[in-house]
Order: C-alpha cells, then structure tokens, then sequence
C-alpha cells in the first residue's frame, strides 16, 4: 500500500470512529457548534422518543383516551422545546454577538418557550378530549428532559470558549 493509500485508510477509520452514537468525541478545538447541537438534537430526540411511549402508556393507564391525547399534545410541545434552542444556537452563532449580548439573545428563546407552553396550557384548559392536569405534568417532565439533556450536552461538549489565533503571511515576526 501507498501511503496515500494508508492516509486515507487511517481518515476513514477516524470518521468511523466518530459516528458511533457513544464514542469517544472530538479532541479540544475540533467540535464546532454544529457539532454541538446536532450531539443536543441527537439525545433530545432519543429521550423524547422514549418520553413519547412512556407518557402514552401512562396516560392510557390514568384516563384513558384523554391520557394519550395529553401525551400527544405534551411531545409536540417538547419537540419544539427540543428543536427551538439548537435553531437559536445556530442562528446567533452566525450574528458574532459578544457574549452578553449571545445570552441576552439566547435568554430570551428560553422566555419565548416558555410563553409558549403557557400559551399551550391555557388552550387546552377547557377542552373535553384530554385531560388538562396530566398534559401540564406530561409538558413539565418533558421540559425538564429537554433541559437535562441540553445540560449535559454543554457539560460535556469540547468547544472552545476562544477561536485560536491566525497567523497572516506577513505576520511572521521576520524581518520586523
């Protein structure tokens, strides 16, 4: 074998590696924020998929018909919790805010969402198809699921707080 041949064979096998959902991540600098939150949507969506199935049996189990309706209802609400914060991560991080301004910013989404399932459960507090207090109990679980995942997404990603320096041609420090 060339090496060439070797070389690609090694970036392959590095690529590989990388794709399995449990495997060692990125070396420092080498994760972006969109590596980032698509890890956060990756482990929302299982835990939302999970929450899904449990939320359903145990609303059937509680109330019946209503219960599966509540348990609809509360993961469409999570699923935009889930797909709201990386769609505002990859938003500003195009912007280059300064940080307090990124939080500012990124604060708010989380007010917003929030409004939101506020807006959700005074719509659904009349209605006769679902059961209104387990849907507020489902929606609160799967907030937290979210949040918990979010957390543990940025408590164990890699990215660096600074982008590394460029050196320019002509800042070589020759001749100076």
């Amino acid at each position: 074998m060339s090496e060439s041949e070797d070389r690609n064979e090694a970036v392959a096998k590095d690529k590989a590696k990388a794709r399995k959902p449990f495997g060692k991540g990125k070396r420092l600098g080498e994760e972006t924020v969109g590596d980032l939150m698509g890890r956060a949507i990756h482990e929302s969506l299982f835990f939302i998929g999970v929450f899904a199935v449990v939320a359903i049996v145990v609303g059937y189990m509680f109330v019946g018909w209503p219960g599966i309706w509540s348990a609809v209802i509360a993961t469409l609400t999570t699923v935009m919790f889930c797909l709201s914060n990386p769609l505002l991560v990859a938003v500003l991080s195009r912007l280059h805010l300064r940080p307090a301004a990124y939080l500012t910013w990124f604060l708010l989404g989380w007010l917003i969402k929030v409004g939101i399932c506020f807006v959700v459960l005074l719509a659904i507090q009349r209605q006769t198809w679902l059961d209104a207090k387990l849907c507020a109990i489902f929606i609160a679980v799967g907030a937290g699921i979210i949040l918990l995942a979010e957390m543990h997404t940025a408590a164990t990603s890699r990215v660096p707080y600074v982008d590394p320096p460029t050196r320019r041609k002509d800042d070589s420090g020759i001749g100076d």
